[in-house]
Order: structure tokens, then sequence, then C-alpha cells
């Protein structure tokens, strides 16, 4: 036991004897040749140096390529399909801009409301994808949401029927829309059969007087305070897309025939005016 702790303090000598003549002779301890290191390096080929690299996407193309821009691109598709854009179409788009754009806001601390308004536009009146390529990309980034899916092809709908009625080119876009979107035949048939329905069985229009209560408006106002509170009610009562309800609470039955009576009422106004100038 003496001779092994005698061995052990031996070793521990050495090693300290020859530890404190490294840290004094720094000239004995192994050189780097730094020469041929950087040789080594500068001849050293980065296999990726010539590879092109990816761009950042410009605020636009984000938004452009996200789930709501794609929802701008099909709703402008489908609202100038059959040239034309009624003011009841204008306001429900004008509505939806404007809630896509607040969805934004929340989602993101780095873009201004403006911004997102003038950017949305931007896609309404710039939009030159397909209705097919446009469906497939927003598919893609609704995997598993079928609510979502069914919602927008429901809204497709109402926006068609603003001017009461549904166009040969409407009607084509929401099929194939509903198509690319697997919507079940069962779910298409039921939103398109009460549409057609309900647009088939319309009410007589109402009298002017009813008309102007409809707005909650009075006959001796003007027309720009009449156009206000029209703005004000299709604002109330247009359907929020971006908030997924199940057929119970179908559009339909919730805003439709309100947004189609408020509608009727402003155009009977708006007649009315211009007769009497």
């Amino acid at each position: 036991m003496e001779i092994l702790l005698l061995v052990t303090i031996v070793i521990i000598a050495i090693a300290f004897i020859n530890f404190k003549d490294y840290l004094n002779h720094p000239h004995k301890r192994p050189q780097i040749n730094t020469q041929e290191d950087a040789q080594e390096i500068n001849q050293y080929q980065n296999p990726y140096k010539d590879q092109p690299q990816p761009q950042e996407l410009s605020r636009e193309e984000k938004i452009r390529n996200s789930e709501y821009g794609l929802i701008v691109g099909l709703l402008a598709k489908l609202a100038q399909s059959d040239g034309k854009v009624c003011e009841l179409e204008s306001e429900l788009m004008e509505n939806t801009i404007i809630d896509i754009a607040n969805a934004l806001l929340l989602q993101s601390a780095m873009y201004q409301k403006d911004e997102i308004l003038g950017i949305l536009h931007q896609i309404f009146n710039t939009t030159t994808q397909s209705v097919e390529e446009l469906t497939t990309h927003y598919a893609e980034r609704t995997k598993g949401q079928y609510k979502s899916r069914l919602k927008l092809v429901e809204y497709m709908l109402t926006l068609a029927y603003a001017d009461g009625e549904l166009g040969a080119n409407e009607r084509e876009i929401i099929l194939d829309v509903a198509a690319y979107l697997e919507i079940e035949n069962s779910d298409f048939n039921a939103l398109y059969d009460a549409y057609e329905k309900f647009y088939a069985n319309k009410a007589q229009e109402k009298s002017l007087q009813e008309s102007y209560a409809i707005l909650g408006v009075r006959e001796e106002d003007s027309m720009e305070s009449i156009k206000s509170a029209y703005k004000n009610l299709v604002r109330e009562y247009h359907p929020d897309i971006l908030h997924h309800k199940g057929l119970d609470e179908s559009i339909i039955e919730k805003h439709t025939q309100k947004l189609q009576e408020i509608n009727a009422a402003y155009e009977m106004i708006k007649a009315h005016k211009n007769a009497q100038k």
C-alpha cells in the first residue's frame, strides 16, 4: 500500500514538472502552420456557391399566396365573370376584404391596415391565375377544413346572386370550385337548390314607403345619406366568410333574405329619386 502511494506521488510530481516546463518554454509547444491552413481554406470550393439563393417573398406575394389572398382571387374571378359588378356585389366584396384585412392584422403586427387593404384590392383587380390554379392552391392550404371549403362555396353563391340571378359563367365557376374542393354532392345540391328555390319565389316588391322604412331613412333625406344607410345595413348583414357555421345556420336563412330586402328597397328608392330629377 505504501509502495502504491509512493508511485502515485512520483507520477504526480513528474506531471507537474512537465506542465511547468511547458508553461515556461512556449517555443517547445507544437506550432500551427497558419499559412498552409489558410491555403487549404482558400482552395476549398463551396458546392453551394453558384446555386441561386431563394429570394424572400414580398408582402404582396405572401398575402396573394395565402389562404385569404386566394379567397380574394377566387371572388374576383366570380365577380368579374359576367362583365359587371352590381352595387350590392361591390359592397359585399368590400366588406369581405375588410374582414380579411382585420384577420391578417391579428396574425401579424408587421402590417398596417391601410397597407393590407391596398394589397387585397390589388389582388382583386389584378388576379391573372385561372380558377383551377387558385382553387388547387386553396385546397392545399385547407386540407381537413371541409367546413371552410363549404363556407366558401356558399358565399360564392350569395355573391353570384347579388344581382338577383345566377349567370351561366358564374354557375360554371362555382361548379368548378366545388369540384376541385371535393364538396360532397349532397351538400352542394342542398345549397344550390335552396338558393334556386329562394330566388324563384322572391316576394313581390314592397311599396316605396316600406322601402324607406326598411332602410330606416325618410323621403326627404338626401341620396347621399340614404346610400350611407344602405351601406351600413349591408355591412351589418353581410355573411362573414371567416366564421364557419354549419348548414343549419345557412346564409340563406340568416342573411340572404335580409340582404335582398335591403337591396330591393334601395333600388326602389334610387329609381324614385332619379325619376324626380
